[in-house]
């Protein structure tokens, strides 16, 4: 059973919800209910673990995810939990729910944490999957994929595929390098799985759903020249469809646009992150400079790739000077769609345990907020929530520039008049 729902950037739980799981449960009767956590999302996982507990106690709650990897001693502190999952999943927890089917209950498996008698098992983390052909494809039919796809209308349909797992730098905001550190075998924190293997996975989704592009959500999709020759190459003759992904500033060589270009590639997400070079080298540690940015978004526009450009606003340290940086760079560079995140300090890792240690964060706030789309948890010792919010709306309308933006908005508002004039 694979249950979701919408928050819609509030850490209220829908009544809805709790009927709705009052009754999965009920006919299902698991033995397990997991989560796979965000930091964000953990108020909520909260709450409703609390409910579950109380009316089902013999169940056990499994935390997962990012934020549990991250700092597992808040996740299996709080009373509703009975297991944490470090790091990868897969090999773990076949090994818990086959000894639980076999009446062999085991807590002596890696990356899991258990309570047991009001003590805590720490398990050691176990090696990284190196091999990730071996996994079988996400089963998307525990939902209504299609209803999902179907969300963005008819010719703007995309799945969302992952091609491999990692990252080799190391960004201070990110978690990647402080889970690349946990594995014995780290050198193989980035992997791909093999490009028959993907393709597979997306003629297999061609056959099952009704969609027209397909989305490659990898951190980076272009770091292993190679593997990308390959897959191109055999995407371009089994696949054929428009897709988008991102990529590195570092990565994006005329070799590397082409190859891109010729499979397809309409759109690639490129992280900016702050338009303050000095601050985004020292404090961010993204070894880029704007030269370097503005000649990518360059190049892309020159062979007809669209371009999302990801920022942040609203960091540590932010002044309205670095902030005008960050919009002058996004104006410069043209990009056809803007991405203005509010920087969430992640606990666990260096950017965000600097603003804890500091006490800017908000830990109020921090209960109420699923979403980093709209508001800072920050109390920010320069810049006020107004203006961070400002700046957010700001950086997105530098998108502005691009034509693609203005046809968007001309349909958007076509849609919208054709809409009033049925009602």
């Amino acid at each position: 059973m694979l249950y979701q729902f919408d928050s819609q950037g509030s850490t209220k739980v829908p009544p809805r919800v709790y009927e709705d799981l009052e009754e999965e449960i009920g006919s299902f009767q698991p033995h397990f209910v997991g989560f796979s956590c965000y930091e964000m999302s953990f108020p909520l996982i909260k709450k409703i673990s609390r409910f579950i507990k109380k009316k089902w106690p013999e169940i056990e709650i499994i935390v997962g995810g990012y934020y549990a990897t991250l700092v597992p001693d808040d996740v299996i502190s709080f009373e509703a939990t009975d297991i944490v999952c470090i790091g990868e999943g897969e090999r773990p927890l076949a090994v818990l729910l086959d000894s639980r089917e076999k009446g062999d209950r085991t807590t002596q498996i890696g990356n899991l944490w258990f309570k047991k008698n009001h003590q805590i098992i720490k398990n050691p983390i176990g090696p990284l999957i190196e091999d990730l052909d071996e996994l079988p494809f996400p089963d998307r039919g525990l939902l209504d994929y299609q209803a999902h796809l179907n969300l963005e209308k008819r010719g703007q349909r995309n799945v969302k595929v992952m091609a491999g797992r990692g990252c080799p730098y190391v960004c201070t905001y990110c978690c990647n390098k402080y889970f690349r550190a946990l594995y014995p075998n780290q050198h193989q924190y980035l992997r791909y799985r093999s490009p028959p293997n993907v393709v597979s996975e997306i003629k297999n989704l061609v056959e099952k759903y009704q969609f027209e592009r397909v989305g490659f959500h990898d951190d980076n999709f272009t770091l292993n020249l190679g593997w990308l020759k390959s897959f191109t190459k055999l995407y371009r003759k089994e696949i054929g469809l428009p897709f988008y992904c991102a990529a590195r500033v570092e990565s994006c060589t005329d070799k590397v646009l082409d190859l891109l270009k010729e499979a397809g590639c309409y759109m690639l997400l490129i992280g900016v992150e702050s338009g303050d070079e000095d601050y985004r080298r020292k404090v961010m540690r993204r070894f880029m400079s704007n030269r370097m940015i503005f000649d990518v978004f360059r190049r892309a526009r020159e062979r007809g790739i669209l371009t999302w450009s990801f920022t942040m606003v609203g960091l540590p340290f932010e002044n309205w000077r670095m902030i005008f940086k960050t919009l002058w760079l996004n104006w410069r560079c043209r990009p056809d769609f803007v991405m203005a995140s509010i920087f969430y300090p992640l606990k666990g890792t260096e950017l965000g345990d600097i603003c804890y240690k500091k006490g800017w964060v908000n830990l109020e706030k921090r209960e109420k907020i699923s979403s980093y789309a709209w508001e800072t948890i920050l109390n920010h010792p320069i810049l006020s929530e107004r203006g961070i919010r400002l700046a957010k709306y700001l950086n997105s309308l530098t998108a502005s520039r691009s034509r693609f933006f203005w046809r968007i908005l001309l349909e958007r508002s076509g849609g919208l008049l054709t809409r009033r004039q049925r009602i």
